[in-house]
């Protein structure tokens, strides 16, 4: 099976860097692990060392609105930045309710998207969120319990994305991305973790990270370490990759705070929306963790 084409660098430009929202004191968690066996985040889970992780960051979406000292919102007219031809606006394509996050792509009529300069014309608006200067961690575990659509061909994509809080490295993808599962309506029943930074090659995406094509929450988790990336989907490791950047020494450029992005949008390339894509997709989120 040949990779997914990579989203193109002028759309792709790190989602952290382009969010034009005023930058909040950041919330790195606590610093000392609780010998309970419970915490925020729920049932204590064990390291494999034997040591249990502590939690550092957790939305179960459980109000009536978005909770913006933990979330972001995606703005286009601010950031200029857009997926696929889709665009972001403050107000559309999220929802909190009844223990969700529900992001939407609504493809129903055409309208002017607007940038810092200028402008595009289309018909997607999508729905994305980001933790981007309100929370950041470097290293830990990262997961999210997600629904995407159940529509199984062409036009629909997003994902469950990790970007830097800074460009320390230069742009992207210098400075890194991690993408714990980055989703396509046309491989419905696949999951793509990947790695993106100064010399990543095919090998830094996984080819057989399988997910029952149901419409049926699945957990995305990825245990980040200075020497490698451990992704597993439903509890199930898939993927187990370490990393050889060019110009620079590993652990770099994942040794810096990253946060966490979820994002809706319509396909592009060989992913393209078709005369038979859905008006109006919906990815549900049951919640984000972040552990330590």
């Amino acid at each position: 099976m040949s990779r997914p084409a990579l989203r193109p660098a002028h759309v792709l430009a790190v989602l952290a860097a382009l969010l034009a929202f005023a930058v909040l004191p950041v919330i790195d968690g606590p610093d000392t692990a609780s010998a309970a066996t419970s915490d925020a985040c729920g049932a204590r889970i064990a390291k494999a060392d034997g040591s249990l992780w502590s939690c550092s960051f957790v939305d179960d979406f459980d109000g009536a609105s978005l909770d913006t000292t933990k979330w972001a919102v995606q703005d286009t007219s601010k950031s200029g930045f857009y997926m696929n031809k889709t665009c972001f606006q403050p107000g559309k394509g999220y929802a909190v309710g009844g223990g969700n996050l529900t992001l939407t792509v609504d493809r129903s009529k055409s309208f002017q998207c607007k940038k810092p300069v200028g402008g595009f014309r289309t018909n997607a608006l999508g729905g994305a969120i980001s933790t981007y200067g309100k929370f950041t961690q470097t290293y830990g575990r990262y997961e999210a319990r997600i629904k995407f659509p159940a529509y199984q061909a062409r036009g629909l994509h997003g994902g469950f994305w990790m970007n830097p809080q800074d460009l320390t490295y230069g742009r992207w993808p210098a400075s890194g991305e991690i993408d714990v599962s980055e989703w396509y309506s046309a491989k419905i029943d696949q999951a793509f973790p990947s790695l993106h930074y100064r010399g990543s090659t095919d090998a830094d995406t996984a080819l057989d990270c399988i997910v029952p094509a149901t419409d049926a929450f699945h957990t995305y988790t990825v245990e980040w370490s200075t020497t490698s990336m451990k992704f597993y989907d439903d509890g199930q490791l898939c993927f187990d990759r370490m990393w050889s950047p060019t110009g620079m020494k590993a652990p770099a450029p994942f040794d810096k705070p990253f946060t966490a992005s979820l994002i809706a949008a319509q396909g592009a390339g060989w992913n393209s929306p078709d005369t038979k894509t859905p008006k109006l997709a919906a990815t549900v989120v049951d919640y984000v963790k972040v552990w330590r």
